[in-house]
């Protein structure tokens, strides 16, 4: 964490840049083990079902994070309040040392987490936070942060969510074969559902893309993002044919505003 704050003002978002960057912890503990980890006021290590039952989680004097989760194999939260973080719930992958072996001899380690029925109240800058590959967010209800929800890598599944009136993006998807599918994305002040891969670098508590370039295999389609400063945005330019347009599929949405204007 000392190199993170060189060149980063807030803590919470050098750690969870640091993260995005490689999905788990394999690559953000380092050498030495460490697990850079913001306060918490919920800390989720073990996998399973957590099921909150409507429990209020409400950040108290220097925790930054309401839930940080880590999943080893699989892990749900539901049906949980999130009230007065910088953070409502951030989920990644754990290794152990023996899981660090066995990528080191190329043996894959997959893990997955699962949110759902999760409402933020006066969560200030990022509701939704998956790193990683192979997740979900279902119906989820997340506004006024600075980012609603943000997934990192590949093959997630974002299902009737609802992400309105935050000050940036409502959804920012990076990475390959993510499908969005039936959620809205309203009144946010940039883009309403963001589509792009990139290497995020945070500055004055925002992700600015260090290198971005098109994502590939996406799936957007039958999503509302309406009233957005942008409603669709993928990173890339439109195909001439015979190629198709896109190298993702978007198909059904409800919108107003788009970039590129082969978005559907």
């Amino acid at each position: 964490m000392r190199q993170a704050r060189q060149w980063c003002r807030y803590p919470v978002l050098c750690v969870l840049a640091l993260i995005a960057l490689d999905g788990s912890f394999v690559g953000a503990s380092g050498q030495t083990g460490d697990r850079p980890r913001p306060p918490a006021a919920l800390l989720l290590l073990e996998d399973g079902i957590h099921d909150l039952s409507g429990q209020v989680i409400r950040c108290q004097p220097g925790e930054e994070v309401g839930i940080w989760a880590e999943s080893s194999i699989s892990l749900t939260i539901a049906n949980v309040v999130i009230e007065g973080c910088k953070v409502g719930i951030m989920v990644t992958g754990s290794a152990s040392n023996n899981m660090r072996e066995g990528v080191t001899r190329g043996v894959t380690q997959t893990w997955s987490a699962h949110v759902e029925g999760v409402r933020m109240q006066r969560v200030t800058t990022i509701g939704i936070f998956l790193a990683g590959n192979g997740s979900t967010a279902t119906s989820n209800i997340v506004g006024g942060a600075k980012y609603g929800i943000v997934v990192t890598g590949d093959d997630n599944t974002l299902l009737n969510n609802q992400s309105n009136d935050n000050l940036h993006d409502g959804f920012l998807v990076t990475g390959d074969r993510n499908l969005l599918e039936g959620n809205e994305a309203r009144r946010n002040g940039g883009i309403g559902i963001h589509v792009a891969r990139m290497v995020p670098m945070v500055r004055d508590d925002r992700f600015i893309s260090f290198i971005q370039d098109r994502g590939l295999g996406n799936i957007i389609r039958a999503n509302t993002a309406l009233d957005n400063n942008i409603d669709l945005v993928e990173f890339a330019d439109c195909a001439e044919p015979p190629f198709s347009p896109l190298n993702n599929e978007w198909t059904n949405n409800t919108f107003t505003t788009r970039r590129p204007n082969c978005i559907e």
